[in-house]
């Protein structure tokens, strides 16, 4: 791993896999702002990492990915609080039991999970590309093979055939954003690279019936071992020159053929600046 001490932004880092890579930063001595919905909630983790690690430099700061006044609010307090950000992990994530519309009428996982993000980044790139080496890390998953980018399901989420279809459209939808962004910044400081975390024992899956709750806990692996490939990226030494790559487990992996078409991506990027764009 680096030794170079980074300023390091982690969404959805107070619950999951995403509070394993705070834990994992603050004990290699790296300054960490956790941007998660429930501030109460992030709070209370500060508290119990410092427990372990006194000398923590972590902040807590407000998030909600569906609202994209929120979003711009939390940028502008991020970039006040880490003035030389080199590190952003595009991690927030959630599985909704049911398809719903956030207030913008956008299927609410596609809305959170990729155009929150898209917002958030359209602030973050310029004090990125600032940094000598900046990393960027989204969590996508494997579902993104079960996805498909149709601008008509998203923002009519009743064209979707499940609600996991829609999980796996956002998670492809985090995979190609990811992909186009490491293409347009070819050349530059910044890295860009997306991961599957491994089906993770979290509480993203808390919406689902009691009886597959049952199934995938004997399954699911740890958080911590979750969070592993996404903190390898981020700070090994390794892992510098890898650029708009998928990693499963610390290896490159295989990605549906969706996800690496040229129209598609420059679709998505263009509905995302309509949607979510400065």
């Amino acid at each position: 791993m680096t030794e170079a001490s980074r300023q390091i932004l982690v969404t959805g880092g107070n619950s999951g896999i995403g509070l394993e890579m705070v834990k994992a930063f603050a004990a290699a001595g790296h300054e960490v702002a956790i941007a998660a919905r429930d501030l109460a909630k992030t709070e209370a983790a500060i508290i119990d990492i410092r427990r372990q690690h006194p000398d923590a430099k972590l902040h807590a700061i407000a998030l909600d990915l569906a609202d994209f006044t929120q979003v711009d609010a939390a940028a502008l307090t991020v970039l006040s609080t880490l003035p030389e950000l080199d590190t952003v992990m595009l991690n927030a994530g959630s599985f909704t039991r049911g398809l719903r519309q956030l207030d913008n009428g956008i299927e609410s996982m596609m809305g959170t999970m990729h155009f929150g993000h898209f917002r958030l980044m359209q602030h973050l790139l310029p004090r990125l590309g600032e940094t000598s080496l900046a990393r960027v890390v989204v969590t996508s998953s494997v579902a993104h093979w079960a996805g498909h980018l149709n601008a008509k399901r998203y923002e009519n989420p009743s064209r979707y055939w499940s609600d996991f279809a829609a999980y796996g459209s956002a998670k492809l939808a985090n995979l190609v954003y990811a992909r186009t962004l490491a293409t347009q910044l070819q050349g530059s400081s910044i890295r860009v690279n997306a991961f599957h975390p491994g089906g993770v024992a979290t509480g993203i899956w808390r919406e689902l019936p009691a009886p597959a709750q049952w199934l995938v806990d004997k399954v699911l692996i740890s958080p911590k071992q979750g969070a592993d490939t996404a903190i390898w990226l981020a700070l090994a030494t390794e892992a510098e020159h890898h650029h708009g790559q998928y990693f499963v487990r610390r290896k490159k992996a295989m990605t549906s053929s969706e996800s690496k078409n040229a129209a598609v991506a420059e679709r998505l990027w263009a509905e995302s600046e309509a949607i979510a764009g400065l």
